[in-house]
C-alpha cells in the first residue's frame, strides 16, 4: 500500500514509529509534517523557543480553523499530489480541520484514519469529531464507549504499544554502571500531579527521574536533587529502565480506562515495573504476573518496599512482561490490526469489559 502519514516526525513521536514501522511492513511511506518540530531534547532555552514557534503557528492555524478554512490545505494538496495517489491517508493527532479533511477526500478516494495517541484532556477542539474521517481509533476504551454510545461513529479501540527498533534489552549493555543504577526511575515529563506522588517518596527511596527540566513555575521541593534532566531515548531509556529496580509509571488522571505508552515501553525493555491501575489493564496484562500495580499511595508504599526485597520475584515478572510485550504489543501488531480494521477484516482491538475493582493484593 502507499500510505501517507500526518505526523510531527520528532524523535520517539508516534507519527515517526508509524512511518517507519509501516516501511518495515514493506508499505510505501510518505509524510506529511503539519508544523514545526518540538524537539523532545537539548537545553532549556531551545526547548522553550522551539515551543513559543509551536505555539505561534498554532495560533495562526487556530485563526484559519475559526473562519472554517483548510489550514494545511497547499501543503496536502502538493503532498497528495506528488504521490499520485495514495491508498490510505493516516493521521497521528487532532491535525486536520473539517475543510482539510474535505479536501483530502475530494482529492483522493483512499481511506482517511486518525489514531489518537493522548487522554481526554489534550481534546480541545476535537476537530476530529467534526470532520469527514472514515475510522478514528483512541487509546483508551472509555472514549470509544463515550462516543460510539452517544454520537455512533465508526470509532474503535486500539491501545498503544512499542517498537521494538528502539526499545529492546539488548541495548543495555551495562546497566549496572552506577549512572543508571537506583531503586525507583521515573522517566517521562513533569507535571504537578506527579511531582505531587513522587515528592511523598523522595525523601525514602533512592530515586532518578529522567526527562526535561521541570517547567520554571514549578516547585519541585525535595525531588530537586532526584531530577536528572535529560531526555533519555532508545538505548539510553532502556538503560535507565534496567538499571533501576523499579520503574514507576504512574498515569495521569485523565487516563481513564487505559494506560500510556510507558506501559508497553518499560516491558519492551525487560524491566519490572509498577503502573497505576486503570479498569482496562488487565486485560493487556497479567497483573500479578507480568506487571504489578497500585491503587493508592499506601498500596504503592506496600508494594515499593515488598519489591526492593525481593530480586527474583521483580526478575521473573519483568521477563513475563517483556514475552507479552513482544508477542502482543509491538507497532507492527498494532498497525496491522488496524489496516485489518479498514479492510473490514476485524473491528479494532477487542474492547475490554473493564474491571472496576482493583486486584486485590
Amino acid at each position: 500500500m502507499k500510505i501517507l502519514v500526518i505526523g510531527r516526525f520528532f524523535e520517539e513521536g508516534i507519527a515517526l514509529f508509524v512511518a517507519e514501522e509501516l516501511a518495515h511492513m514493506g508499505h510505501a511511506v510518505l509524510r506529511y509534517d503539519p508544523g514545526p518540530i518540538v524537539k523532545p531534547y537539548g537545553n532549556r532555552p531551545t526547548f522553550y523557543w522551539g515551543r513559543l514557534r509551536r505555539e505561534a503557528l498554532q495560533i495562526m492555524q487556530q485563526v484559519r480553523t475559526a473562519a472554517g478554512r483548510e489550514v494545511h490545505g497547499p501543503g496536502l494538496r502538493k503532498a497528495l499530489g506528488e504521490a499520485g495517489g495514495v491508498d490510505l491517508v493516516f493521521s497521528t493527532h487532532d491535525y486536520l480541520s473539517p475543510a482539510d479533511a474535505e479536501a483530502i477526500k475530494v482529492q483522493t478516494r483512499a481511506p482517511l484514519i486518525l489514531w489518537y495517541p493522548d487522554p481526554v484532556w489534550s481534546f480541545r477542539r476535537h476537530m476530529f469529531l467534526n470532520a469527514a474521517y472514515d475510522m478514528v481509533f483512541f487509546k483508551d476504551p472509555y472514549l470509544v464507549h463515550v462516543i460510539r454510545s452517544k454520537l455512533g461513529k465508526r470509532v474503535f479501540y486500539m491501545p498503544e504499544c512499542y517498537s521494538p527498533h528502539s526499545v529492546d534489552p539488548s541495548m543495555a549493555e551495562d546497566p549496572a554502571d552506577p549512572v543508571w543504577q537506583t531503586d525507583i526511575c521515573i522517566a517521562g515529563n513533569l507535571y504537578a500531579y506527579r511531582v505531587a506522588l513522587f515528592g511523598q517518596l523522595a525523601e525514602t527511596y533512592d530515586m532518578k527521574i529522567w526527562g526535561l527540566p521541570a517547567p520554571r513555575w514549578m516547585r519541585t521541593g525535595a525531588l530537586e536533587p532526584k531530577l536528572q534532566n535529560r531526555f533519555v531515548a532508545h538505548a539510553d531509556k532502556v538503560r535507565a529502565f534496567r538499571g533501576a529496580k523499579i520503574v514507576l509509571n504512574t498515569l495521569n488522571p485523565s487516563e481513564i480506562w487505559g494506560t500510556n505508552v510507558r506501559t508497553f515501553e518499560a516491558c519492551g525493555a525487560g524491566a519490572f515495573q509498577i503502573v497505576d491501575w486503570r479498569p482496562g489493564l488487565g486485560q493487556l496484562f497479567e497483573i500479578g504476573t507480568e506487571v504489578e500495580v497500585f491503587t493508592d499511595f499506601d498500596d504503592l508504599r506496600r508494594k515499593v518496599d515488598r519489591y526492593l526485597a525481593a530480586p527474583e520475584k521483580r526478575a521473573a515478572i519483568a521477563a513475563a512482561g517483556h514475552a507479552r510485550a513482544q508477542r502482543d504489543h509491538t507497532y507492527a501488531i498494532r498497525l496491522q490490526q488496524i489496516l485489518d480494521t479498514v479492510s473490514g477484516g476485524r473491528t479494532g482491538y477487542p474492547e475490554p469489559a473493564p474491571a472496576w475493582s482493583p486486584p486485590r493484593d
